[in-house]
């Protein structure tokens, strides 16, 4: 049975006849310890009440006083207990306990601001031992059965903790040992149980000394109290409750616990009795990200809401050596109003300070608590500018949709007026025009349990003619199975210049887009995907007839079991279609199935022995030769990889260098111009795919004929860590043909030379370094080499790079390059980082690419960061000019940024 709050420690005390000693209840056993003494003795009868050793559990502690699991048979002349009392009080002379106030209780009474300062709250309670209790004393006390009287017993050692409850389970450790509650629960669970408990949920006290005035109705506990309600817990080194106006006091020390994970400290406190009501005096709260407010008094309402005046909002942890000192940033406002139930932190009329210095003020702000992850509202504005649109400001709302998918919908107003301007008056001419002011963008993101999606957009219209302008990009990928599932990739811009106008960033920031639905199967040995592909780049634009469309590619791999020797087959099927307004369409399809022999000699050669049988047929029209033509090539194949790795292993390193070779056979020829090319038509030879029997990407073209290549291989691990590697390697095969085109280092029977160095090790050096040298003479036709010296706080890199021109049967993909990176990479501090570049052509009539800067001060509440860049354009409509952006990030708050110039 529940007991109603006001008369929960009336009805314990008066039906309770266990003065001095403790009753215990043991659940294993239908028993109990019923209390000593008759209705005479408690009245004060001469008898001396025997007092027995506290019983004692089986690991050999002390069992703490528990609440009753039912009341325990009683004799006639008693009253069965409905909970269980003990509270060795010290008493004047042996008479009776004092009244600790002359008149009903007051909010000043409440605060026993006449009593002597408790003695301090321990911080961890010492580990239970058995105390031997004092010789019997005498029991005096006064009153009647309907109402509790006043406790008073001498005693000269004390005694276990006091218990009160009701309706509870065992008291939860001491809060003030604790950053946080040991569960924190979530709301759901927090209304569920409060619906459940009622209107007056059980409590659970415990207390070193709990005295009771019966004439005014107030009950005393001193020395580590706690109170557990409605997974509420206060705890206090002094605490008074008013039965009667049903208000508890509580003083020295108090902490208060919510189930969200809340601590809230305070000098005082005066609440109802389900603390959900009251009052305080220098109030200091931990919210649940260690993010605090403070105030000097705060008024708490229904239990979920908290007033704070003249308060101030950190997310900065306090300094360790000097907690006192300012934060290096804070919130002070006038009022702050923590809604609970809203899970809203509301300022009114407050300064941001940095400091402690006052930098922004604000009429009101508002952001959610720390128990919500998500919350819709706007976010804070950011300013911008650049050469080509001028200034402009962003504002952007956020909105949750669910609690796995949000929208942010950010429209950017053009501040610079419109050069052109939209002459009519219809609807549509209106929007158009205030189309030409403002950039509308979006990003919907989802993340469920079986898969995520992210799809960002923009929408405006030209600033000259009033054209549409825009673009799109969305990627996903949904679990349909444990072994299938489907994604996509959508890329599109509604011409070429739109990206670098309006600064829009795509993932792949590259010069085309492409848009790509699939399907996807793993199995234990075997690999499937179906997809559809369409692309986007220079020439689409510019003439969309061009543009490819793959419906579809369809791609199947298997694996079988290891069998005789370790051998095994693979089979490997591919069909692909695509068509175009204007050149060739085609049909393809491709299977080959081949077997694999791997073999480690006992000495330790290393070989792969493979054959295969390879057969590809072909339906094309609009052939670049002319007409249409249906064909096919069978392709038998075999060929042998071999390595023979040798180790040295010395005091100071160990070196492992391996002699490697390649050869291979299959028919000379496969390459028709009745087959169209489409997916081999860029080669870049390199030490990697010169030791492969099929050096070219892709179906479509074929390397035949008897072929090979050699190469050596060393790397050394020093024992101080690290690593050093070096390559080199030469590609051959029998028949020179057009297979691999001018300038790809194969044109000949023996290919360029062919290197790799690398030297990482756990100094202040690294080295990476790749080259392709004429095999003629020796002249560099490929360098891409980067070198980084110094230490994390103060690293420098250089990254040269040279690419020899480069041909395919479409002409010529890029003339001759050469360019240089300088980066410098500073970690001053532990927050303190930057962050420089520049990028320079070093070609004829090249120069200096762009300059980038980034520097900022990052720590667990506060980021600021100020990027720079210089970039140059040759494009149409955007200028070269400058990009200067400044962002401020408060932790909980949010952040700004804005355009410096």
């Amino acid at each position: 049975m529940i007991v109603p709050r006001p008369k929960l420690l009336l009805t314990l005390l008066a039906s309770s006849t266990a003065l001095a000693g403790v009753a215990y209840a043991d659940p294993s056993s239908s028993q109990s310890y019923t209390e000593v003494g008759s209705w005479g003795q408690a009245w004060g009868d001469d008898d001396p009440m025997p007092m027995g050793p506290p019983p004692v559990r089986r690991d050999g502690t002390t069992a703490t006083p528990a609440p009753l699991a039912s009341p325990a048979p009683a004799p006639v002349d008693h009253v069965a207990p409905s909970a269980v009392v003990s509270a060795p009080v010290p008493t004047t002379g042996g008479g009776l306990a004092q009244s600790s106030y002359p008149e009903v209780g007051s909010w000043g009474q409440a605060w026993d601001e006449g009593d002597p300062a408790p003695a301090p709250r321990r911080a961890a309670a010492p580990e239970p031992t058995q105390v031997q209790p004092p010789a019997p004393a005498p029991v005096v006390a006064v009153g009647i059965a309907s109402a509790p009287p006043v406790i008073a017993a001498p005693v000269s050692n004390p005694a276990p903790a006091a218990a009160i409850a009701t309706g509870g389970s065992a008291a939860a450790p001491t809060v003030s040992t604790m950053r946080r509650p040991p569960r924190i629960l979530p709301r759901p669970v927090i209304h569920a149980d409060e619906r459940e408990a009622g209107d007056n949920p059980p409590v659970n006290l415990e207390a070193d000394q709990i005295t009771y005035d019966r004439e005014y109705d107030i009950v005393t506990a001193r020395g580590r109290v706690e109170v557990i309600q409605s997974n509420r817990t206060i705890t206090a080194d002094s605490l008074t409750y008013n039965l009667k106006q049903d208000l508890m006091g509580a003083s020295g020390n108090v902490v208060l616990t919510e189930p969200t994970g809340e601590i809230t400290h305070a000098d005082y406190f005066e609440l109802t009795g389900d603390m959900k009501n009251g009052v305080a005096r220098r109030i200091r709260i931990l919210l649940s990200d260690d993010s605090q407010m403070s105030a000097k008094t705060a008024q708490r309402i229904g239990g979920d809401r908290t007033d704070l005046v003249d308060a101030t909002y950190t997310a900065c942890e306090p300094c360790r050596k000097n907690p006192d000192r300012t934060p290096l940033w804070e919130a002070n406002a006038k009022r702050i109003t923590h809604n609970q139930a809203e899970a809203q932190i509301e300022y009114r009329d407050a300064w941001i300070e940095l400091v402690g210095l006052p930098v922004v003020y604000t009429p009101y702000l508002s952001h959610p608590d720390p128990t919500v992850r998500r919350k819709s509202g706007l976010l804070a504005p950011s300013f911008n500018s650049n050469s080509s649109l001028g200034p402009s400001v962003a504002l952007p709302y956020f909105f949750v949709m669910s609690d796995n998918e949000d929208l942010t919908l950010t429209p950017r107003f053009m501040l610079e007026k419109a050069k052109g301007n939209v002459k009519g008056d219809d609807v549509g001419d209106i929007l158009s025009s205030a189309m030409q002011q403002m950039q509308l963008s979006a990003e919907h993101r989802w993340r469920g349990f079986s898969g995520e999606s992210r799809t960002r957009a923009s929408i405006t219209t030209d600033r000259n003619t009033g054209d549409p302008r825009g673009h799109i990009e969305s990627k996903g990928l949904v679990d349909l199975d444990e072994t299938w599932r489907a994604g996509w990739q959508v890329q599109y811009q509604s011409d070429q210049n739109y990206r670098n106008l309006y600064k829009v960033r795509m993932d792949n920031d590259r010069p085309w887009l492409l848009t790509s639905p699939y399907v996807e199967g793993f199995g234990r040995r075997s690999y499937f995907v179906a997809e559809t592909m369409s692309f986007q780049g220079v020439r689409v634009i510019d003439d969309g007839s061009k543009s490819t469309v793959v419906l579809p590619h369809v791609a199947h791999h298997t694996v079988s079991q290891p069998g005789w020797g370790g051998s095994y087959w693979t089979t490997d099927s591919d069909m692909l279609v695509y068509t175009r307004s204007r050149g060739t369409e085609a049909q393809r399809l491709s299977q080959r199935t081949a077997w694999t022999l791997p073999v480690i000699t006992p000495d330790g050669q290393v070989y792969t022995i493979t054959t295969g049988l390879r057969g590809d047929g072909y339906n094309a029209d609009h052939l670049a030769s002319g007409g249409s033509d249906t064909t096919g090539r069978a392709l038998p194949d075999a060929s042998v990889q071999w390595s023979y790795p040798f180790s040295r292993t010395s005091s100071s390193m160990t070196q492992v260098i391996e002699p490697v070779g390649m050869l291979a056979a299959s028919p000379v020829g496969g390459n028709s111009d009745r087959i169209p090319n489409e997916d081999s038509i860029d080669f870049e030879l390199d030490e990697t795919n010169v030791l492969r029997p099929n050096r070219l990407v892709g179906l479509d073209r074929v390397e035949g004929g008897v072929r090979g290549g050699y190469g050596l291989r060393w790397t050394a691990y020093p024992r101080v860590g690290g690593k050093i590697g070096a390559q080199v390697a030469q590609g051959w095969r029998q028949h020179a043909d057009s297979t691999f085109k001018p300038n790809s280092g194969f044109t000949e029977s023996f290919s360029d030379y062919l290197g790799r160095l690398e030297i990482v090790p756990t100094g202040l050096l690294s080295l990476s370094d790749r080259v392709r040298v004429d095999k003629d003479t020796l002249q560099l036709k490929r360098n891409e080499a980067t070198l980084s010296v110094g230490p994390r706080a103060l690293q420098g890199a250089v990254s040269y790079g040279y690419l020899s021109s480069n041909t395919t049967d479409s002409g010529v993909v890029y003339d001759r390059r050469q360019y240089v990176t300088y980066s410098l990479t500073t970690q001053a501090s532990q927050y303190w980082h930057s962050y420089f570049s520049i990028n320079e052509d070093l070609e004829k009539n090249g120069g200096i690419l762009s300059v980038t800067s980034k520097t900022g001060y990052s720590d667990e509440c506060f980021a600021i960061i100020l990027g720079f860049n210089r970039y140059f354009s040759t494009q149409d409509e955007v200028n070269s000019g400058y990009d200067a952006m400044l962002t401020v990030v408060l932790k909980t708050l949010g952040e700004a940024s804005t355009g410096l110039f």
